[in-house]
């Protein structure tokens, strides 16, 4: 994991929010943060609650205030659970104060949107609830807003796994080179397998499914819901330097680049409820920040033009963190 740490800091990211934690992830968050290490500052997730045979509202009950009395920072919804089960999970993690980020259950976005989900991932539900009907989208969109219901859309995953990037464009992404070569070669192996097996039709329709979620996208930047960051994780999802792709695809569909950076550091500390400690530079606030050699307001593409990061008040040139160029 150190690699991966450093990748992380070398492109400027200071924080990470894990999605799929487990037992494990506490001991490395508690410890990187007691030993000062060269690593982000972990927020994690509890183990999914997803498609059980044996779920009931009573084990929900029982397994957040575990998850929520064993340190994690938020709960994740992956899917399965009827919407009677979902909708106790939702109420039941309001009573506790610990928040519920995750897909959109089977009643979707509205489902969410009703039940006061924290934030609400990836891009599908978005793309149905536009297609079903764009006018109530934007009824769901202003409460999102009001509700302070964030999303985290991870368009570049999408980008990736549909195929909308040709190979040898993905194999000159700035970073790449510092992953593995096995990882490399599994990754290419991956997307050959991909592009062999997709149907002629699909990569048109993953196009536009893509140009709908552009629609939903402007409709929920119009009404003011807040947006986070991630690039998502897999084949061509490089630590660290894909979030500078994420950042781009975003302003590419409307975000400004103040807008595009707000939601990468000031929603982040809301979304966590550290305003008070990060997200903007202020005395008194934690000292994470990173220095680049241009302004990423004048063009958003500056935000991967690192020259270091300072780590809880302590500078860490790249060079530290990447001795040896590719």
């Amino acid at each position: 994991m150190d690699t991966y740490f450093r990748l992380q800091l070398a492109a400027g990211v200071v924080g990470l929010r894990s999605m799929r934690g487990d037992s494990s992830h506490l001991h490395w968050r508690d410890s990187l943060r007691r030993t000062a290490a060269l690593a982000p500052r972990l927020y994690l997730g509890a183990p999914v609650f997803n498609r059980d045979k044996s779920y009931s509202a009573l084990k929900g009950r029982v397994l957040l205030a575990r998850y929520q009395a064993s340190g994690y920072d938020f709960a994740k919804y992956l899917g399965g659970l009827t919407v009677p089960q979902y909708d106790s999970l939702l109420t039941d993690a309001h009573r506790l104060g610990f928040k519920v980020a995750g897909h959109a259950p089977a009643s979707g976005v509205g489902g969410a949107v009703a039940a006061r989900m924290a934030s609400i991932e990836h891009i599908e539900a978005f793309i149905q609830a536009y297609q079903q009907d764009s006018v109530q989208l934007q009824q769901l969109a202003r409460q999102m807003a009001a509700d302070r219901i964030f999303t985290c859309p991870d368009l570049y995953w999408y980008k990736v796994n549909w195929l909308q990037y040709p190979l040898d464009y993905l194999q000159k992404l700035p970073g790449v080179a510092y992953v593995s070569a096995p990882v490399r070669q599994e990754w290419q192996e991956w997307w050959t397998a991909q592009n062999q097996q997709l149907p002629p039709v699909a990569r048109p329709q993953f196009t536009a499914f893509l140009r709908t979620y552009g629609q939903a996208f402007r409709i929920m930047h119009k009404a003011g819901v807040q947006f986070l960051i991630s690039p998502g994780d897999g084949p061509f999802v490089i630590p660290g330097y894909s979030m500078a792709q994420e950042l781009g695809l975003l302003v590419k569909l409307g975000l400004s680049p103040y807008e595009a950076l707000r939601a990468a550091t000031y929603n982040a500390a809301v979304w966590l409820g550290e305003q008070d400690q990060r997200g903007t530079l202020a005395p008194g606030k934690a000292a994470d920040l990173v220095l680049l050699d241009a302004n990423p307001l004048e063009n958003i593409a500056n935000i991967g033009l690192v020259r270091g990061v300072v780590l809880n008040g302590r500078w860490v040139p790249v060079a530290q963190l990447l001795p040896t160029q590719p």
